[in-house]
């Protein structure tokens, strides 16, 4: 029996302290600009803490067993730099990746328009047939101030679901990993992501008279 999709983070994270060896392993891939929160979301989702600091990202990595619809779920998490200079570094963490998660902030309007300019046309240059998802991030910082008038004009979520059809994302999700609202949707959308894509690369096989092993 499907959970409801409304479940709470702390609920969906049964095991999560610990490595289930029964568990089906996911490589996910974080690429976006710098600064939109990568790391701060990949720390969430592994350690259920928010990273304050800033620190520019070369490469990191982050583990979490996640248990879902009594199903568990190993995540090895790559967080990747933003920076032109790591292009070339950046894509060797790409080998074996399962999903990416392509970020952008709702408050930085400019990396919206990168997805389209530059994040999804390197991953159809390594990956074509990986799927990636679409995350906004930060979405704590489009509440509007105390009198009504927004800082600035933060993204829509109208706006940021066009440019997923556009791109050809999977799905497109919202989240904020300092308040932790919308991490358990980034995680089911991974999960669900990665499910479709081995149904269909197993279908596309068994076409071809070849076999998945």
């Amino acid at each position: 029996m499907s959970r409801d999709p409304s479940l709470e983070y702390s609920q969906m994270k049964q095991k999560y302290e610990f490595r289930d060896p029964r568990a089906t392993c996911i490589k996910c891939v974080l690429v976006g600009d710098s600064g939109v929160g990568k790391s701060s979301l990949a720390a969430r989702i592994a350690s259920r803490k928010f990273k304050e600091e800033y620190v520019p990202t070369v490469f990191d990595n982050y583990a979490a067993t996640v248990t879902l619809d009594e199903k568990s779920f190993h995540f090895s998490l790559f967080d990747t730099a933003g920076k032109e200079d790591y292009d070339r570094l950046r894509v060797i963490s790409y080998m074996n990746c399962d999903v990416f998660l392509v970020c952008y902030s709702v408050h930085e309007r400019d990396s919206l328009a990168d997805i389209e300019a530059h994040w999804v046309p390197e991953i159809k240059q390594y990956l074509p047939k990986t799927p990636y998802i679409l995350v906004a991030t930060q979405t704590d910082r489009r509440t509007p101030k105390s009198d009504g008038v927004d800082v600035q004009p933060y993204v829509s979520f109208k706006e940021a679901s066009e440019v997923a059809n556009r791109c050809g994302a999977s799905s497109y999700v919202e989240c904020s990993a300092m308040t932790s609202e919308g991490v358990s949707d980034v995680i089911r959308e991974i999960i669900e992501t990665v499910q479709k894509s081995v149904t269909c690369r197993s279908k596309e096989a068994t076409c071809c008279g070849c076999i998945i092993m």
